[in-house]
């Protein structure tokens, strides 16, 4: 990581992919260890935004699948965590959920805003 801190670029989180890949961002202790891992590896600071959605699959499955925030394997718990966490509440969480029905945006957008002011 120490030299792409001199270059203008950042990263993404993308939470189911980070659940499928095998971080339990789904539990306290997974998310700090989760956390620890990223500052270590990449630099908090470096991360720019956050793709929300949560995960089909369950940990560790490697399912790329994508579903509405709270009705997936990570849970409303889970993005209540990720949200209010000190070193990720100003940074901006993206949806990327799936749109099956019309309002679906709406809804994944009112649940994460919800859940941010738990």
């Amino acid at each position: 990581a120490a030299e792409l801190t001199e270059l203008p670029v950042g990263y993404c989180l993308d939470t189911c992919h980070l659940f499928a890949s095998g971080f339990n961002i789904a539990t306290a202790a997974g998310l700090r260890a989760t956390l620890r891992h990223a500052e270590e590896t990449l630099g908090l600071a470096h991360v720019r935004l956050i793709h929300a959605n949560d995960s089909k699959g369950v940990l560790g499955s490697r399912l790329d699948r994508h579903a509405h925030i709270g009705r997936g394997h990570i849970g409303a718990r889970g993005f209540e965590r990720l949200l209010q966490h000190p070193r990720l509440r100003q940074k901006p969480f993206i949806l990327e959920t799936p749109v099956e029905a019309p309002g679906d945006d709406r809804r994944n957008l009112d649940t994460l805003k919800s859940l941010a002011l738990r």
